[in-house]
């Protein structure tokens, strides 16, 4: 009973996702898929005609000939209805190729299109489970052309079915024992490539995994951010073997995968051999008892050979179309992955500028899969138009401040209020557009620099004044000018004419970025890392401009900016562990003023080695 429950909720599964994928593609080429079903059903009848008609040639021709050919018109009538017949059927299969490539192009972009629509749809913490990766790498791969290989393959079912329903008309005039024959000795081999597409999908889908690190390793050795670090170490030797490694353990278990269906497909074909056999067998014995003439001869080895071949390709088509199931049902659980981040059915509107500030009441958060709370009932609150800065130790959780503001994840407990409203009461989109933000690896786009500075509004038509007065305050306006085309330099290496800046130069280019997008909070994580200690003095002045009416946030582990903020709030372990200015907290004697003595004395003596290797550098 559990096995043929099981088969049974197979069956529906696989006649779902084709359901869906038919519907899907009828809703993309609507005039393409009528037009493609009217000639797969006249290409299943031509066949039947062109043989029927051979008959009628030859028995006429041999009719013909022991009557001098008096009836000369009537066979030369079947030669040319033969011969528009063939070329008919010729005509619409190159039609019928165009049509399914056609069919094949607009369609690979529409689910191009599905797929990375849902890439950037789906939830950050998506991004950080494996289980994800490879589900899409399962959706990206091979599953990108099953729904096309489902329409050929159902299509082929189709077009087989019409022309072996025209063969067994002309079989049963021969006896019924005939159509039986020539089904026994197809349908082993359907059940064969059955259980082998079965075992692959098993095979292809468990080794998602495996897969991704055969990328890995050949990324490594190809992509330009690990070619220094590839050299300096030698890991190139290290990185190929394993890529080697990985696709020869992929290539054998591959290989004898198929090695087993070339034996079962072997054995398919020794009983086909062997129908075709007694069945030719049996109209030669008929023939020689003068119950079957020469063409009944011709019209059979023509019809049994080719329902042979249309008998394989049905039952080889409605093998396809079954295996194409297990890959869809990959696509589409991709496809079907639902955020649990969403916008409320009526949502509150966001403050032009915020009149109170920002709070975190006791927010306690764990990232999906973590082992332990990140925050551990976090309680702190950011007055409207001050700067705030957010000092730690690396793992204090300062980063996932930003992520919970910008509803990358939802807190586990507690709550974050703009202004006294939650932001879960926010439209999503609407929140992170009135939130800039500079992440701590910013991301290297190659677009011209002033288009890179734009992206930061893409919902706006690009300003001329905007990106410069926004490159003027991350200064990145003297790094934008010293370059070929100023701000129409494509920046990065990839492409032709493209410049390649340093990491602080990149970073100022994703701070105007930030800056660019006019909201009323902004957020900026470590956004001195690439700077030196001469810069951030003029960059905070700049960026005191910037905030003026806004509520910033920065994340810092530099105690010379976080001194220039109107308050600062020490996290450690998850919890606030202290607050105030840095006068109040240098006062208190705590973790922060430790920590302050410690950098200080740390730059005092880099700052004194630094002096000490000039004057030797001038003495010499």
């Amino acid at each position: 009973m559990k096995d043929k429950a099981s088969k049974f909720s197979s069956f529906y599964a696989h006649t779902e996702v084709w359901r869906r994928s038919l519907t899907m593609i009828w809703e993309i080429v609507p005039g393409l898929t009528i037009v493609w079903a009217i000639l797969l059903i006249v290409q299943g009848i031509l066949p039947g005609v062109v043989v029927y008609l051979t008959k009628l040639t030859i028995d006429g021709f041999l009719q013909g000939a022991g009557n001098g050919f008096s009836e000369l018109s009537q066979i030369l009538l079947y030669l040319i209805i033969l011969g528009s017949a063939m070329l008919l059927n010729e005509s619409l299969t190159s039609a019928g190729d165009w049509i399914r490539t056609a069919m094949a192009e607009y369609f690979s972009e529409y689910l191009k299109r599905l797929t990375l629509t849902k890439s950037v749809e789906v939830d950050l913490e998506f991004y950080e489970s494996p289980a994800y990766h490879d589900l899409m790498e399962q959706a990206q791969g091979e599953s990108q052309a099953k729904p096309l290989m489902l329409l050929e393959s159902l299509g082929s079912v189709v077009q087989s079915a019409v022309t072996i329903a025209a063969f067994s008309v002309i079989l049963f005039s021969y006896g019924w024992q005939i159509p039986v024959l020539l089904a026994a000795g197809t349908i082993p081999g359907l059940l064969i490539n059955i259980g082998f597409d079965r075992k692959y999908h098993d095979w292809w889908k468990n080794r998602a995994g495996l897969r991704r690190w055969q990328i890995y390793f050949e990324s490594m050795l190809s992509h330009s951010a690990a070619a220094a670090e590839m050299r300096l170490f030698n890991l190139g030797p290290r990185f190929r073997e394993k890529f080697l490694e990985t696709r020869a353990k992929l290539r054998r278990e591959k290989l004898d995968l198929t090695k087993r269906q070339v034996a079962g497909k072997i054995f398919g074909n020794f009983l086909g051999l062997a129908s075709f056999a007694a069945a030719v067998g049996w109209i030669v014995l008929k023939m020689i008892s003068g119950l079957a003439t020469v063409g009944d001869l011709a019209v059979f080895y023509q019809i049994f050979s080719r329902g042979q071949a249309l008998m394989r390709s049905f039952l080889g088509g409605a093998a396809k179309a079954w295996s194409a199931g297990y890959y869809l049902k990959s696509l589409f659980d991709f496809l079907d992955l639902e955020s649990n981040i969403k916008s409320p059915d009526e949502a509150a509107a966001f403050p032009e500028y915020l009149k109170k500030g920002i709070r975190f009441q006791n927010v306690v958060f764990k990232y999906p899969g973590g082992s332990a709370p990140v925050l551990k009932g976090l309680d702190l609150f950011i007055p409207a138009g001050k700067v705030a800065a957010i000092v730690g130790v690396n793992g204090a959780g300062k980063t996932t401040l930003l992520k919970l503001c910008t509803r990358f994840y939802d807190v586990s407990h507690g709550s974050i209020t703009f202004d006294g409203v939650d932001i879960r009461k926010f439209n999503v989109d609407e929140l992170r557009k009135n939130i800039s933000v500079l992440f701590q690896f910013p991301m290297q786009f190659h677009e011209t620099a002033g288009a890179s500075i734009s992206l930061g509004q893409e919902d706006a038509e690009p300003s001329i004044s905007a990106v410069r007065q926004a490159a003027e305050l991350a200064g990145a306006d003297g790094v934008i000018s010293s370059l070929p085309r100023g701000y129409e330099t494509l920046l990065g290496k990839w492409f032709v004419d493209g410049c390649e800046l340093s990491g602080g130069e990149w970073q100022r280019i994703a701070l105007a970025r930030a800056y660019y997008r006019r909201s009323p909070v902004i957020i900026l994580d470590e956004p001195t890392s690439f700077m030196d200690s001469w810069a951030e003095s003029e960059w905070f002045n700049r960026f005191r401009r910037l905030a003026e009416g806004r509520t910033g946030m920065i994340i810092t582990h530099r105690f010379s900016i976080a001194m220039r903020a109107d308050v600062i709030f020490v996290v450690d372990d998850g919890r606030l562990l202290e607050k105030g200015t840095h006068k109040e907290l240098v006062q208190a004697g705590g973790f922060y003023a430790r920590s302050w003595k410690t950098q200080k004395e740390e730059s005092e003596k880099q700052k004194a080695g630094a002096a000490l290797t000039a004057a030797g550098s001038v003495s010499v």
